[in-house]
């Protein structure tokens, strides 16, 4: 969903994060649960964190990302598994619905999918799909009725441990850690195969730095955003910029109903999309974005591409054992 400004560790492989987060963190879903949790839990702020090719490579060709579906079946996978475990340790845990591939989109410069647009707006829709999933999340109901005992003991079966934990500097400078023990590394270790690695190369891959303020300064971008911006004129929208149109949204909502705001939405998004494509903006953010990654991409090469491969292995083997609730 729309995130001007700021990285998104929601997004498929390959995205950027300006700020180091939970590895694997899938979207508005998938994880929310556990946002809930660490939100409720005073005692979890710790242990939650700081928070093309051929198949798998083959030494010379890198393996390819997995797709927004593979990405939903390992997220049911996981979040079977550590219902399995946290089962055991006496307790109940609900797994969370992973997100949807609309949910997974996140457009960082400008909304460039008209489809998407006509039917989802800005995303503030799914925004509040979200915060009801987070608000009626079982699991935070469930340690709400357990006594101050039981609830430490449920953030350390599922979080673990935190004086136990790995750390791992991500390309930021920022360090990440993650508790070795608990439910959720089990779960990730026992899918992916070995779970400090996989906690190592997915919160390199997570975090790579931030150049959006390396794309807005780009001359190209800027020119690119002009003739963007002549295009909404003409359709009756006179933004200069994708986040002019976010700054003065509020105001144009402020007072309607959900409907009526989402109608707003649409329309704007609609022409925002529309006015991307049909100028260089869309292509101009394109290839800005990933000539400017081109370098960190190749400097953690190994990290984005183990956590591709870690990702390929344990598709196949959930799809061999049928983890994932069909």
């Amino acid at each position: 969903m729309r995130t001007y400004g700021t990285g998104s560790a929601a997004a498929p492989a390959g995205s950027t994060a300006a700020t180091p987060v939970p590895a694997a963190a899938p979207g508005p879903y998938g994880k929310a649960g556990r946002a809930a949790l660490c939100a409720l839990l005073l005692a979890a702020a710790t242990a939650c964190g700081v928070a093309g090719g051929t198949e798998g490579g083959d030494g010379r060709n890198p393996p390819r990302a997995a797709t927004p579906g593979e990405l939903a079946l390992l997220d049911r996978a996981e979040e079977t598994l550590v219902e399995q475990c946290m089962v055991r340790g006496g307790f109940e845990y609900h797994p969370a619905a992973p997100a949807t591939a609309d949910e997974r989109r996140d457009f960082r410069y400008v909304v460039d999918d008209p489809a998407w647009a006509r039917e989802h707006g800005y995303g503030s829709a799914l925004d509040r799909a979200s915060a009801r999933e987070r608000k009626d999340n079982p699991n935070a109901a469930y340690v709400r009725s357990l006594p101050p005992d039981r609830r430490r003991a449920y953030t350390t079966a599922l979080y673990g441990d935190a004086t136990k934990a790995v750390e791992v500097t991500v390309p930021t400078g920022l360090d990440v850690r993650r508790s070795r023990t608990g439910c959720l590394a089990e779960a990730q270790g026992e899918l992916y195969g070995d779970f400090r690695e996989w906690f190592r190369v997915d919160a390199v891959a997570a975090n790579l730095p931030d150049r959006a303020a390396e794309v807005h300064g780009a001359p190209e971008f800027r020119g690119a955003v002009g003739e963007w911006s002549d295009c909404m004129a003409r359709r009756g929208h006179p933004y200069r910029s994708p986040d002019d149109v976010q700054r003065k949204l509020p105001a144009l909502t402020r007072g309607a109903s959900p409907a009526e705001a989402d109608a707003v939405e649409v329309e704007l998004a609609t022409a925002e999309a529309e006015c991307a494509r049909s100028t260089p903006l869309a292509a101009t953010v394109d290839r800005l974005t990933r000539e400017l990654a081109r370098p960190d991409r190749e400097q953690y090469a190994a990290e984005i591409e183990g956590r591709d491969r870690m990702r390929l292995t344990a598709l196949e083997e959930t799809r061999a054992r049928e983890l994932a609730p069909r």
